[in-house]
C-alpha cells in the first residue's frame, strides 16, 4: 500500500523531478575519485596476494608431498649403532643357547635356520640400501628386522623348553 502512494506520487510528479539534470562536471568528479581512490591500485594489491599465496601454496605441497627421504642425524645414527649393538648381543647369546639344543631336536632346526637366514639377508639388504638412501624408514625397518630375529630366537626357545618339559613329565 505504501508503495503505491510513492508510485503515483513519481507519476504524477515525474515532469517536475525531470526537469532538474545534475551538472556533467559532478560524474567527472565522481569518476576522478574512483580512479582516486586506488580502484586499480587495489586490483593489483589483491592479484599480487592471489600469486603469492599460489605460489606459497605450491612451495608447501611439493615441499610436504617430496619423494626425497629425510635424511637421518648424527645423533640418530649413533643411536641407532649402539641399538644395533645390543641386539646383535641378544641374538648372539641366544643363538648359541639354541645351537646345544640343535643336535638333540634336529627336526625344529632345518625351518628354524631358512626363517632366521631370511630374516638376516633381508637385514643386510637393509643396511645396503641404507648406505645409499639413509632415512629414517630404513633405520626403522632395520631395528623391526632385529627384533623379529630376537623375537624368532626366543619362540625357538620356548618351543624346545616345552618340549624338554614334557619329555620330564614323560620319565617322570
Amino acid at each position: 500500500m505504501k508503495w503505491d502512494k510513492l508510485e503515483n506520487y513519481i507519476l504524477t510528479n515525474r515532469d517536475g523531478m525531470d526537469s532538474h539534470q545534475p551538472p556533467k562536471q559532478i560524474w567527472q568528479e565522481i569518476a576522478a575519485r574512483l580512479v582516486g581512490e586506488g580502484s586499480s591500485s587495489k586490483i593489483l594489491y589483491w592479484q599480487v596476494a592471489a600469486v603469492l599465496f599460489f605460489v606459497l601454496s605450491l612451495g608447501l605441497i611439493f615441499n610436504n608431498f617430496s619423494t626425497e627421504p629425510q635424511v637421518i642425524s648424527l645423533s640418530m645414527d649413533d643411536e641407532f649403532n649402539s641399538t644395533e649393538q645390543y641386539y646383535f648381543e641378544v641374538i648372539q647369546n641366544k643363538e648359541s643357547i639354541l645351537t646345544s639344543y640343535f643336535d638333540q631336536y634336529p627336526n625344529l632346526t632345518k625351518e628354524f635356520k631358512n626363517d632366521l637366514a631370511e630374516l638376516e639377508t633381508n637385514y643386510k639388504n637393509l643396511k645396503i640400501e641404507l648406505k645409499t638412501t639413509a632415512s629414517e624408514e630404513i633405520v626403522n625397518a632395520l631395528i623391526l628386522n632385529l627384533q623379529l630375529q630376537q623375537s624368532l630366537l626366543n619362540n625357538q626357545l620356548k618351543i624346545i623348553q616345552l618340549i624338554e618339559k614334557e619329555n620330564e613329565d614323560i620319565s617322570i
